[in-house]
């Protein structure tokens, strides 16, 4: 009797054990067999598995955890292809999926990730966060069925974890007049005039070179931007998209401010030597950490606000208390007034909603803010965009009712 070629299988009864059986062998070798009282269940099973294999679309059984195969993916598939800061949040989500660790990946079902995103949301994560878990799962068993570890992808049968989106934030203009006026002196204040004035990242803000800066023709190319990785520090990256690599028009008294500043600039470096360029750097010349500026610049241009709003002069090294403790105090008394502090991004909110609101075609603020598609600036500021359902009756009224 010729001997069967390995995906052709065998069908019979068992007549000791009475049950019916089949068995095939896979292209890899592997043996699989399936054995029922009912005839019917074992034979479709065999020709499924003739089916798959004929296809070549057959899965091989494998012990592959989550754990692995998610480490693997990052590390092969997804790191050459993305950001630093990316990457680290790639491993560090990994951590996130613990629970299903050492579970197979032939075996992880809906069922599986779903109680995982349940688990996370009752331990207090974010909408934001679960969402990137599942993405992250998604997109890594997806590869496993390119590479046929998998026969299909649970997570695809899963819904994707619901963000709320917060109520944006924004200044109003006495805000940005006491912002302005109070950091006049400071040597950031270009800085913060530019924030105002084009609503770019604090992280654009910081990777701006001069050459990236026309003053002759009053505008700004964000061409890189400046991040912190976990691993190697200060790094500097080009835009997250296309459309974030842009130019950008600047105000002539944002220029101003900028001219002056860079005679200042030259002074400085003629002090601290070097090749780099970058507008906005430390007294050595050297490039500003995000959570520096936030915590030197930002937050105490606040503190000093709302001190100076009620005549009040902090000393913290005659009280030796710092400036977050002295205002916690001052704000017990009866009539204290309140500037209300907000984090650096809102500068950005500001700007965007400011021109929606004085009717610039959401395209061009859009384009403005460097985001990839109009529907993200739609779907975070479309309360900002003034309703015209007066101008609309009438348009409709002209066109069609004269």
């Amino acid at each position: 009797m010729a001997k069967r070629a390995n995906g052709e299988g065998s069908f019979y009864f068992d007549e000791k054990k009475q049950l019916y059986r089949a068995m095939i062998i896979t292209p890899a070798g592997n043996r699989l067999t399936k054995s029922s009282k009912d005839d019917d269940s074992v034979k479709d099973w065999l020709n499924e598995q003739r089916l798959l294999i004929g296809r070549n679309q057959h899965v091989e059984p494998s012990n592959l955890t989550l754990y692995v195969w998610l480490q693997s993916w990052v590390e092969t598939y997804a790191k050459p292809k993305i950001r630093q800061r990316t990457y680290e949040g790639y491993t560090s989500q990994i951590y996130h999926t613990e629970p299903l660790w050492n579970m197979p990946i032939q075996k992880i079902t809906p069922n599986h990730l779903q109680n995982l995103y349940n688990d996370m949301q009752e331990e207090g994560f974010s909408g934001e966060t679960r969402k990137k878990v599942h993405q992250m799962i998604r997109n890594a068993l997806r590869r496993a069925v390119i590479n046929k570890y998998l026969q299909s992808n649970p997570a695809d049968l899963v819904d994707t974890p619901k963000v709320i989106r917060e109520e944006i934030q924004v200044f109003t203009s006495t805000e940005i007049e006491l912002l302005l006026s109070h950091a006049k002196k400071d040597r950031f204040y270009p800085l913060l005039l530019l924030a105002i004035t084009t609503g770019i990242r604090l992280g654009e803000l910081l990777g701006i070179r001069w050459q990236d800066i026309d003053l002759n023709n009053n505008e700004i190319f964000i061409r890189q931007t400046l991040q912190v990785s976990n691993k190697k520090g200060i790094i500097f990256e080009p835009p997250k998209t296309k459309n974030s690599i842009r130019k950008i028009s600047i105000p002539l008294q944002t220029v101003a401010a900028l001219k002056e500043y860079k005679k200042k600039w030259a002074e400085s470096r003629l002090l601290h030597p070097g090749d780099d360029d970058l507008a906005f750097v430390t007294n050595n010349h050297n490039p500003i950490s995000p959570q520096n500026f936030l915590k030197r610049f930002w937050n105490k241009l606040q503190l000093h606000i709302e001190f100076s709003m009620n005549n009040f002069v902090a000393k913290p090294m005659s009280v030796k208390k710092s400036y977050e403790v002295i205002l916690k105090e001052c704000r017990q008394k009866k009539d204290w007034k309140l500037f209300p502090s907000k984090n650096f991004h809102t500068l950005r909110h500001t700007f965007a909603t400011t021109l929606l609101a004085n009717n610039v075609p959401i395209t061009d603020v859009s384009r403005a803010l460097g985001h990839a598609r109009v529907s993200t600036t739609l779907d975070i500021y479309s309360h900002a965009i003034p309703e015209n359902s007066k101008l609309i009756a009438e348009k409709i009224a002209y066109a069609f009712l004269k």
